[in-house]
């Protein structure tokens, strides 16, 4: 039997139809389209920093000491409507003693505040982009942490793995920065807001704002902080980024490597004697690839090094047989010594005479589109039910799926690596609510996809989504 949630918001759906509101002379910050983020990082590979080998490989972020989960019991209050939400929501003299307790990650409306809304293509907010109308929820959640001892002297980052909705974070009552896009990260450096001993995050987020006009998937719609928020620290000469290509030659035998790995120095002033050095392990720990490169680093800036070479006839990558391999990279500076990397699989991809191939193997696609989505947990799907997913395509002979339709959990992705399953990677764009056709009322005028105004948040989304993933295998199409 459906409980009353649910049959209240099927029915606020099939009543609700597009409605226009008045236009407003200036606009809020979560409806200006032009305002897409605030002190974010650039995109780029997640990954963690780890002090020995074995931990990378092992690939569990809690063996590492510049890892700090903030997941758990954070405090938290809702309100309908935006205006009655609390402006000074970040002091640290605020009472709170009348908040609610929530777990994060997980959806606001599953826990009882707000209502879950299903709805396809007829967006859940009046239509008239950018602007959302007064009935606006807002979450507000509140979190104290410690920073480690050890961690003095690092770069601290703050990681949301995703916020469903326009999200304002303060850290110790200073504002921190803002985000829009739902199911990509949103990752700030917070080194400069912190002190000893015990410091306070605080999150408003908005449900409906002009981003919410590109996120109009056919499915339940569901707020608030749903993936994984951590900190991480980092050294002031770090490994920030890395693109691992394994590819196949021209006979499918033999391995063709590259990997571009991006250093980020953030002193201001040259670092000392830089090693950088990249390994390529198989199953049983054997190194199969070995290089590495000394490097002169100056300045706060970014600077990338190159690796390339040739691995004799490797275990492919593929649906049926999905061989991995583990790259490490270690970066030694001064006393400094760190290490991280990410599985790999050695596979070709072509499109020959309008038939898709896998290292030169024609392929038929079976495919499934996938949400993320848990009766009880909402947009909060567990690893067990990643797997059981997974199980059931296996079972019934299906080799492919689209993340139908916006970025997974990075945990599917790993998962589809190391199972054998084709992805189907997709940005987090859909504007059906606007006319998919002229006969359908599509208006040029107003359409976000066809408003030079909105490009950059296009485009932020797409770029987003390939960093994010750039090195799994198991995505083969874009």
């Amino acid at each position: 039997m459906m409980n009353k949630a649910v049959i209240k918001s099927l029915l606020f759906a099939l009543l609700l139809l597009p409605v226009l509101v008045p236009a407003q002379s200036k606009n809020n910050d979560w409806e200006n389209p032009a305002y897409i983020e605030l002190n974010k990082e650039k995109p780029h590979a997640v990954f963690m920093l780890f002090s020995n080998r074995q931990d990378v490989i092992a690939d569990d972020y809690s063996r590492s000491s510049y890892y700090q989960s903030l997941n758990g019991n954070w405090k938290f209050t809702y309100v309908d409507k935006y205006a009655d939400r609390i402006t000074d929501f970040y002091r640290s003299d605020l009472d709170i003693s009348k908040w609610n307790d929530i777990a994060v990650p997980s959806n606001w409306e599953m826990k009882g505040f707000g209502i879950p809304i299903y709805t396809n293509i007829t967006y859940p907010h009046p239509r008239n982009p950018p602007f959302i109308g007064p009935n606006n929820p807002v979450g507000t959640y509140r979190k104290e942490f410690t920073i480690p001892d050890n961690w003095s002297g690092k770069e601290v980052l703050l990681h949301f793995a995703s916020i469903t909705g326009c999200a304002f974070v303060y850290v110790n009552g200073e504002k921190v920065g803002m985000s829009k896009v739902a199911k990509s990260p949103a990752e700030f450096n917070i080194t400069k807001y912190l002190k000893k001993g015990k410091n306070l995050l605080a999150v408003q987020v908005f449900r409906w704002h002009d981003g919410s006009y590109m996120e109009d998937q056919d499915f339940w719609r569901l707020s608030g902080i749903e993936r994984d928020v951590f900190l991480s620290a980092a050294p002031s000469t770090t490994i920030w980024d890395f693109f691992l290509k394994s590819d196949l030659d021209a006979q499918y035998k033999n391995g063709l490597f590259s990997a571009d790995i991006t250093l980020r120095n953030f002193t201001g002033s040259k670092a000392g004697p830089t090693i950088v050095s990249v390994d390529i392990l198989d199953k049983a720990g054997k190194k199969i690839f070995s290089k590495q490169q000394k490097v002169v680093i100056s300045g706060d800036s970014m600077q990338q090094v190159h690796f390339d070479g040739k691995i004799s006839n490797p275990l492919k990558w593929n649906a049926e047989t999905p061989n991995l391999y583990s790259c490490v990279i270690t970066l030694k500076n001064g006393a400094d010594e760190i290490y991280t990397g990410s599985k790999i699989g050695f596979r070709k991809v072509e499109i020959k005479n309008a038939q898709l191939h896998v290292n030169g193997v024609p392929v038929y696609v079976k495919g499934v589109n996938r949400h993320e989505h848990d009766d009880i947990n909402g947009h909060v799907p567990s690893r067990e039910l990643m797997l059981k997913d997974i199980q059931l395509m296996k079972q019934f002979n299906i080799n492919a799926v689209r993340t139908s339709h916006y970025p997974n959990d990075v945990m599917w992705y790993k998962l589809c690596d190391e199972y054998g399953l084709y992805l189907v990677d997709e940005a987090n764009i859909e504007t059906h609510g606007m006319g998919v056709s002229y006969n359908q009322g599509l208006d040029t005028s107003i359409h976000p996809a066809y408003l030079p105004l909105w490009a950059p948040a296009h485009m932020d989304r797409i770029e987003r989504l390939i960093e994010r993933d750039k090195n799994h295998p198991s995505v083969i199409i874009w």
